[in-house]
């Protein structure tokens, strides 16, 4: 876990450090610091939900079995704090010409991974056949960020997805072997707001 605090928000930190003593100061400083919290990497593996010799235009279902993602207690006594946003940041990597509709769920049951009136977060991504990498973040809404929260409080485990549907466009046929798989990467970005309150 790496805590980044705000280059230009440093003189209102070292402000606040010297009011700290002063509890009636009405104005005190407030800054915003982002702790990165990496979560654990999985993989989709491409044998199975594809033959060994894929023709051209074939898809198939893909995905990891549902995994829960603990917690430790300094996270979450992090995340029980005054949450102001997150960001949710997913990074993709293939080696075989496929695309694929990926989409993360995380949820605070097993049950609510598959639930749309829970509030899980749900995150959609895109590889297309010619990428072999992609990040991209998610601001993760009101009810996501309630939802994180709860499960910290109660130190509880997150439950983490990826579902999706894989495509081999072609041409010709595609060789898929037993190392050929869909690496996913999470994590966190929780920013919370500071204050000598």
């Amino acid at each position: 876990m790496r805590l980044t605090v705000r280059p230009a928000l440093v003189a209102g930190a070292l402000a606040a450090f010297a009011a700290a003593a002063c509890n009636d100061v009405p104005f005190a400083p407030r800054w915003d610091a982002d702790w990165y919290v990496p979560l654990a990497s999985r993989k989709i593996e491409l044998l199975g939900p594809f033959p060994p010799v894929v023709p051209a235009g074939t898809s198939a279902n893909v995905s990891f079995p549902a995994q829960p993602q603990k917690l430790d207690a300094s996270i979450g006594a992090i995340l029980q704090r005054d949450l102001d946003s997150a960001l949710l940041v997913m990074t993709l990597a293939k080696s075989v010409a496929i695309s694929a509709l990926d989409t993360l769920f995380v949820a605070s049951s097993l049950a609510n991974l598959t639930n749309g009136a829970a509030s899980t977060i749900v995150f959609p991504m895109t590889l297309l056949t010619s990428d072999t990498r992609v990040e991209d973040t998610l601001v993760v809404n009101a009810a996501g960020l309630g939802m994180i929260q709860t499960v910290a409080a109660a130190q509880d485990p997150l439950f983490i997805q990826v579902r999706g549907r894989a495509t081999y466009p072609g041409p010709g046929t595609l060789i898929i072997t037993a190392t050929d798989s869909i690496g996913i990467r999470l994590a966190l970005i929780a920013r919370i707001g500071v204050s000598t309150r």
